[in-house]
């Protein structure tokens, strides 16, 4: 019985290694499950889903998590803080960051608000636009973002890109939500640490954008599954779609295409600094030789206007957007070169559990083909703790998706709403397998 499919969606680019960001800690609350068996489990419930707990607690230091089923469990207490471990909360709580428990405090207290949410983490390689980087995951933190910096456009939103790439379906979700929720709230910058590919082609819809020094932009070639490049007219409706991105944040679609396909790119400055953008080598500038795809670095990217700056810090990106002052939003973190803000949190939150989710999706799919086919061979009445295994494995896979919906694509195969005409399948049969 096959259960599950597998796809391989269209990619642009590549994923390339460097240096990435330290996650946020976060602290465990002091939740209590007491099961049937007279165990007391203390730690933090993550997820509850039909009477399933996702729980995670800390053994000799070590934090575990368990999914915990309806008929194991006699009662629960949630935030149940007992006299023995009143003083270890209030430590841990001290110790972690604002931004981790749910509050968000601006840095200072005049100037303009302004939040740095980072889009794509190359750190263990959480940075596949798709996957990790995902018009969803930004959809949710849009009402912490109002909270906090407002929605009446004078509020600064930085998305700070750090991505190699990744499948071309979420490019104009991306977009899409930049251009038309993003926007109309507040002053949306980018601020490019790695925009290659699908990452550079989503940021195209910014009118400001800012480098790092070490900034890399381009190289926007799509491809199919193993590096076999896309060519007639699936190419050409790339090279359309990304004219209306350019469009949108008022760059010659000539500079875009040159990222797309191997063309000469050249431009003019004149008197006043505006640059006119040649599809051959007739500009006074060389920007982009024949055979070569485009990728802008940060002084390029400046020097011929592309760029509005190039900033290393907080501090330097407020001048370069020729703010004075700036209440940048959030806690400082170690690690962390600017302040971490609750939508913050919750975007590297997202990544976390996509990664977790990713590493162990074969280990949920064996879980639950496994206890169906046990369960289909054993006798009725001895059926339910293998139903009630393979229940514990769907719920995980439910969770997953609902934490990023594209896994149902890139894992199941299936649009959203086919996975959820299968999960009711499954429900079914684990009913007739108790009947």
């Amino acid at each position: 019985m096959n259960l599950i499919r597998f796809i391989r969606p269209l990619v642009v680019g590549l994923t390339l290694a460097v240096v990435g960001l330290v996650a946020v800690p976060t602290a465990l609350a002091i939740d209590k499950i007491y099961l049937k068996d007279g165990t007391v489990l203390q730690g933090k419930i993550t997820e509850e889903l039909e009477g399933y707990y996702w729980f995670k607690y800390e053994i000799a230091g070590v934090e575990h998590e368990r999914v915990i089923g309806p008929d194991e469990i006699a009662r629960v207490e949630r935030d149940a803080r007992g006299p023995a471990n009143e003083a270890a909360p209030a430590k841990a709580e001290a110790a972690r960051p604002a931004a981790a428990t749910g509050t968000s405090r601006p840095r200072t207290t005049t100037g303009p608000r302004a939040v740095v949410l980072t889009l794509g983490d190359r750190v263990d390689n959480k940075d596949m636009v798709g996957m990790y980087m995902t018009a969803d995951s930004i959809r949710r933190v849009i009402p912490m973002l109002e909270e906090d910096i407002g929605s009446d456009g004078s509020g600064i939103l930085v998305l700070r890109i750090n991505s190699g790439g990744g499948a071309l379906l979420e490019v104009q979700k991306l977009s899409d939500i930049i251009e038309f929720e993003l926007k109309p709230k507040f002053r949306v910058v980018a601020w490019i640490d790695w925009a290659i590919s699908a990452a550079a082609m989503t940021s195209h819809c910014i009118e400001e954008i800012y480098f790092t020094t070490r900034g890399n932009y381009g190289a926007c070639t799509a491809w199919f599954g193993a590096l076999q490049g896309v060519q007639g007219r699936e190419l050409e409706e790339i090279l359309y779609m990304m004219e209306k991105i350019s469009a949108r944040g008022g760059y010659d679609p000539k500079i875009m295409r040159a990222m797309q396909i191997t063309t000469p790119l050249s431009c003019s400055i004149d008197e006043n600094g505006n640059v006119t953008w040649y599809e051959s080598e007739e500009g006074e500038f060389l920007v982009n030789e024949t055979d070569r795809v485009l990728t802008l670095t940060s002084d390029v990217a400046e020097r011929f206007g592309f760029s509005k700056g190039t900033a290393d810090t907080i501090e330097q990106l407020a001048r370069a957007m020729r703010v004075p002052e700036v209440t940048w939003v959030g806690e400082w973190v170690s690690g962390v070169d600017f302040p971490v803000s609750r939508a913050e949190v919750e975007m590297r939150r997202f990544r976390d559990r996509t990664k977790e989710d990713g590493e162990r999706f074969n280990e949920y799919a064996n879980r639950y083909t496994s206890a169906i086919a046990v369960a289909q061979s054993t006798p009725r009445e001895e059926r339910g703790r293998f139903v009630n295994r393979a229940r514990e494995a769907l719920g995980l896979m439910v969770r997953m998706v609902r934490n990023n919906p594209n896994f149902a694509l890139f894992n199941f195969g299936m649009l959203p709403k086919q996975f959820d005409e299968w999960v009711q399948e499954q429900e079914r049969l684990l009913r007739d397998l108790m009947r």
